[in-house]
C-alpha cells in the first residue's frame, strides 16, 4: 500500500507573492528607463552632467548614472531568467532568488550612498529611495528565509534544468 505524500508542493502558496513581484520588476525598471534615464542620453544632459566645468558636473554623476543603468538592465534580464527557472520548477530558482533579493538590496543601497555623495542629490529630500530600500530590506527578511526553509520550495524546485540551452536535461537514468 502506498502512503501519499501531503506535504506542499507546487507553483502555489506563499510562493505567487514573489512571482507577483519578478513579473512586475522589469516592467517598472524598464519604464525608469525610458523614462529616467533615456532623456539623460537623447537631451544633452550626460554631457551637462559630466563635463568639468558646467554648473551640474560633479566626479560621480558619469559612474552613477552607469552604475545605475547597468544595474536595471542586469535586474530586468535577472527576473526575466528566474520567471523561467520558476516556471520550470528548476532546482536552481532557490538559490538564484536568494542571489536576487540579495544583490538587489545591496545594488539599492549601494545608489542610495553613492547618491547622497553629489551635492544636489544630498540637498534634496528623497523619501522614494529610502522607501525602496526599506520595502526591499523588508522583502528580503522576509523572501531569503522563506526560500532556504520552506518544504514548498525543496518539494516543487527538484528539476534539473540543463546549465546551457543546448545541453539535453538530466533524465535520472530514464
Amino acid at each position: 500500500m502506498a502512503t501519499e505524500n501531503t506535504e506542499p508542493k507546487g507553483l502555489g502558496g506563499w510562493m505567487i507573492l514573489p512571482l507577483i513581484g519578478l513579473f512586475v520588476m522589469p516592467i517598472r525598471l524598464a519604464v525608469s528607463l525610458n523614462n529616467d534615464f533615456l532623456p539623460i542620453f537623447k537631451e544633452g544632459y550626460w554631457e551637462i552632467l559630466t563635463t568639468p566645468g558646467t554648473e551640474a558636473y560633479h566626479h560621480l554623476w558619469g559612474p552613477l548614472i552607469i552604475f545605475e543603468t547597468a544595474g536595471n538592465l542586469f535586474y530586468i534580464l535577472f527576473a526575466l531568467i528566474l520567471i523561467f527557472l520558476f516556471f520550470t520548477k528548476s532546482h536552481l530558482f532557490p538559490t538564484l532568488i536568494i542571489i536576487y533579493i540579495a544583490t538587489n538590496l545591496i545594488f539599492i543601497a549601494s545608489d542610495l550612498f553613492i547618491s547622497n555623495l553629489i551635492p544636489a542629490i544630498a540637498s534634496e529630500s528623497d523619501p522614494e529611495s529610502i522607501k525602496d530600500l526599506s520595502r526591499t530590506l523588508i522583502g528580503a527578511i522576509i523572501w531569503i528565509p522563506y526560500f532556504m526553509k520552506s518544504r514548498r520550495v525543496k518539494n516543487t524546485f527538484v528539476k534539473r534544468t540543463p546549465v546551457y540551452p543546448l545541453q539535453p536535461a538530466e533524465t535520472d537514468g530514464i
